[in-house]
């Protein structure tokens, strides 16, 4: 009588598990998570894919796609424009209302500062070189 059953240990990273895999990296999830999300090891398609040149080049293309959709998921704002150079009409009016605010807060002089001190920036006087608290070194290095 012949067994049903096959010999040897099962396959944990058959085609089923394979396309799962590629289908989350695709919908944006990385590498770690999406092995997670299949219950197997994250070695497991990193080893697969050095040995498998179709499945590497299949990674490569699912990588490229879900760093795009991961992308698009970002909301419109100054870090959209700065960081991943997004210029539509939102993100670049956004970056520009925020540098302006930025500007304006640096420039602005409280009612109750003295003469003389722009933006609340106190400016370092040396009138005498003694050692100690007022020596030109302190100073210096307690502005930087």
């Amino acid at each position: 009588m012949t067994a049903t059953r096959g010999r040897g240990r099962p396959t944990v990273f058959g085609p089923a598990a394979q396309a799962a895999y590629l289908d989350l990296l695709r919908h944006g999830a990385r590498l770690g998570d999406a092995a997670d999300e299949l219950g197997i090891s994250r070695a497991v398609p990193t080893r697969y894919a050095r040995t498998t040149p179709e499945f590497a080049g299949a990674v490569e293309e699912a990588k490229a796609v879900g760093a795009k959709v991961r992308r698009e998921g970002v909301p419109h704002g100054e870090y959209r424009y700065n960081v991943l150079g997004c210029r539509c009409v939102v993100c670049t009016c956004a970056a520009r209302k925020d540098r302006t605010g930025r500007r304006t807060d640096t420039t602005t002089v409280p009612d109750d500062a003295p003469p003389g001190i722009a933006g609340g920036v106190h400016p370092i006087r040396v009138e005498r070189a003694e050692v100690g608290e007022s020596s030109p070194s302190f100073l210096l290095a307690r502005a930087s």
